[in-house]
């Protein structure tokens, strides 16, 4: 399973989340427009640009919170990515690009070919070259629905060397193009308790803490002693420490935390040399996880209202950190 938890340590990754649960969307649909490419107007003001918005979508696709699906597709640079393009033929015999484009006869008594109006005169068909009448189609002579002619080289063809520029002077051929996908993403009705578990403002639960001189930080980013980054769901400092005195972990997933999910989260808790460690879970505890979690003095707060889960965090760091005139805070 993809860190949700180290998402969500991503700035841009909280905003669309919040984004999603504030405005209620299932779906996040797109609509393509030239001078901008494509568009999320859903997430309209979230982000600076559509590759940033982008780039989010399919982070919480990957993660399994949304789906992705293709829908459209167009052609782009494949240096710089720009879908503003130019189209340019050449001649495939010189490479000239002095082409003209039209409906083409050719003479079959001869074999000249040229554009039709070199055929017409007030008398009819004849043909520029030998100068004889073209009386029937079929027999005399053959028409051609938009043929090329080099006027370099004088060729005649059908298909020319198709050649592509970009707003940006790339000039590439057509083996070489790009083709950007254009995806609608929607909430995984399976994880979408997550978009709910993950946009908890922890911070604003913690704010008597705060209040009382303590430092809250959610999520939170430490190093351990091994030098390994670790995220956690929040942290809590002492005033003037260095580091946090409790870290905290919420569990996201349906199923009731087990002894791998404590283990995970005292090793990582230990080696930022954190002594208070708190798991808090809204889908309850097994018996392996609740065993290991007494063994290795892990703090387990689980319930299904935020309200009650939050005010026993706040409770239980007042008894552990001792932080002054935390009682008359906590009242409610």
């Amino acid at each position: 399973m993809p860190d949700i938890l180290g998402l969500l340590a991503d700035e841009k990754v909280q905003r669309a989340l919040a984004a999603l649960k504030a405005r209620g969307f299932n779906s996040i649909d797109p609509i393509v427009e030239f001078n901008f490419g494509v568009k999320y107007p859903a997430l309209d003001g979230i982000f600076s640009s559509s590759e940033e918005t982008r780039e989010v979508l399919l982070l919480l696709s990957g993660a399994g919170i949304l789906i992705s699906e293709i829908v459209d597709n167009f052609s782009i640079c494949p240096r710089c990515q720009s879908h503003r393009l130019m189209i340019r033929t050449r001649c495939p015999s010189c490479g000239s690009s002095r082409l003209v484009r039209d409906n083409m006869i050719e003479h079959l008594t001869c074999g000249h070919i040229d554009f039709e109006g070199k055929f017409k005169s007030e008398e009819g068909l004849f043909c520029p070259n030998c100068r004889k009448p073209l009386l029937q189609a079929g027999s005399d002579y053959r028409t051609f629905s938009f043929l090329y002619k080099c006027l370099n080289c004088k060729s005649v063809f059908s298909d020319p060397k198709i050649e592509y520029l970009c707003d940006n002077g790339h000039v590439f051929g057509e083996n070489d193009l790009r083709i950007y996908n254009v995806m609608v993403f929607k909430v995984n009705p399976e994880k979408k308790f997550l978009i709910d578990r993950l946009t908890l403002n922890i911070e604003d639960f913690l704010k008597p803490l705060i209040d009382e001189g303590l430092s809250v930080k959610a999520p939170a980013v430490i190093y351990g002693r091994s030098g390994a980054r670790h995220i956690f769901s929040f942290a809590v400092w002492r005033e003037r420490d260095a580091a946090p005195s409790v870290v905290g972990h919420v569990h996201l997933l349906e199923r009731a935390v087990g002894a791998v999910d404590v283990l995970a989260f005292w090793a990582k808790a230990t080696d930022a040399n954190v002594e208070h460690k708190i798991i808090i879970t809204f889908s309850g505890v097994d018996s392996d996880g609740r065993s290991l979690a007494e063994a290795y003095g892990l703090k387990i707060i689980e319930g299904r209202n935020e309200q009650d889960i939050f005010a026993e965090v706040r409770s239980y760091l007042k008894e552990i950190l001792g932080a002054r005139r935390l009682k008359e805070a906590l009242v409610e």
